[in-house]
């Protein structure tokens, strides 16, 4: 009670209620997360706690930045105590202008918000010069690349906040009502998006997913590729593509029905899902057509994968209209390198899957110079 009668005697009246409604209020948004740019978004908790250091002073600055971190569950513990500590020193800095500016009422709303921003903004920007120091991290970059974050989150709600200011010199419990109905629009608003974005997910999972087998298909396929691609550009090592297209599969659809082949589909890709390393990934290309990319994987390993693939295939009968039968498969297999486009290198494991159907008895796979070494060798002549 001591230190409230302080806050009393700095020019700042907020009672206790109204300081234990304004911490919660910031608590709570920092729940709400307001989208500025594909994969960023910023927490709103900066202006309410802005709002509750000007008001409050340092004393009530403290207890909200500190809040900030009471609904966070998804990180440890240290990182939870470090990212309170760095709120509540904004607290206590921010609450330091209210007690300043207290004394001009509502004549000082438009001072007192950009003031206060301002100043939450500049601790922010130096907290993440402080972090991108400490992790050697270039820190030009590292601005550029939060600025559009940093100046929505500090200077967006600077009108939201003028207007809080101007109501609590005059009317305090509507000011309060004012803010919480903003955070209630807020939070409104962040679920819907929310629910609008794992609808979205959902749709692009389906459609990246055959609904027979339950495969990845080929635009998913695309995507791996990209992404395969990009991680040995960085300097992973290479990938086996293989190409697998199942042997005399019409024959199956004619003597047992249409439903006998989707059955022994969703068979195979099981089989290969079960037994292969849970890296390598499995698509549906089309019809009896499955794809395999394989990562780390070197030259001389890409017939032994491939050969096994194969074997995984034929050396185990299939249950096909309740009986056992063997089914064999072909297999084209290529490296994937950085030398070579994704989409070269699937066009040519499809032609060496053609080849192989010729015999049927063994994996064909590309024996010419990889992507890179054909590049090293063209510089060197």
């Amino acid at each position: 009670m001591g230190l409230w009668s302080d806050l009393h005697s700095a020019g700042l009246d907020i009672g206790i209620a109204a300081a234990v409604v304004l911490v919660a209020l910031t608590a709570l948004a920092k729940k709400i997360d307001l989208v500025v740019a594909p994969r960023t978004s910023v927490s709103l908790a900066g202006p309410f706690l802005v709002a509750a250091a000007l008001v409050g002073g340092p004393l009530l600055g403290v207890c909200a930045g500190a809040a900030t971190q009471v609904f966070t569950t998804s990180d440890v513990w240290r990182k939870r105590s470090s990212y309170a500590g760095a709120g509540a020193v904004q607290g206590f800095v921010v609450g330091l202008v209210g007690e300043q500016l207290a004394q001009r009422g509502t004549s000082g709303a438009v001072a007192s918000a950009t003031v206060g921003l301002l100043t939450g903004l500049a601790l922010n920007a130096a907290s993440i010069v402080l972090v991108a120091l400490d992790r050697d991290i270039k820190l030009r970059a590292e601005l550029l690349a939060s600025w559009r974050a940093i100046l929505t989150s500090w200077l967006l709600p600077a009108p939201l906040l003028v207007a809080f200011l101007y109501l609590f010199h005059t009317a305090s419990a509507l000011a309060l009502a004012f803010a919480a109905g903003v955070l209630l629009v807020l939070a409104e608003g962040n679920r819907f998006r929310r629910r609008l974005e794992r609808s979205l997910a959902e749709e692009r999972s389906r459609a990246r997913v055959d609904a027979l087998t339950n495969a990845s298909n080929r635009y998913a396929l695309a995507e791996a590729l990209t992404a395969e691609q990009a991680r040995i550009r960085r300097g992973g090592r290479p990938a086996a593509l293989c190409f697998l297209d199942l042997d005399r599969f019409k024959r199956v659809n004619d003597s047992y029905g249409y439903a006998a082949g989707d059955a022994l589909l969703v068979d195979v890709y099981q089989r290969l899902r079960g037994e292969l390393r849970a890296s390598d990934l499995v698509f549906r290309w089309g019809g009896e057509e499955f794809v395999v990319l394989a990562p780390h994987v070197e030259r001389p390993e890409v017939r032994d994968f491939a050969e096994r693939l194969r074997l995984l295939i034929a050396t185990r009968p299939f249950s096909i209209d309740g009986r056992p039968r063997t089914i064999t498969g072909s297999v084209g297999a290529v490296l994937l390198d950085e030398g070579r486009p994704g989409e070269a290198a699937l066009e040519e494991a499809s032609r060496l899957v053609r080849k192989a159907k010729v015999t049927r008895n063994s994996a064909v796979v590309d024996n010419t110079l990889d992507g890179a070494a054909k590049a090293q060798l063209s510089r060197a002549l």
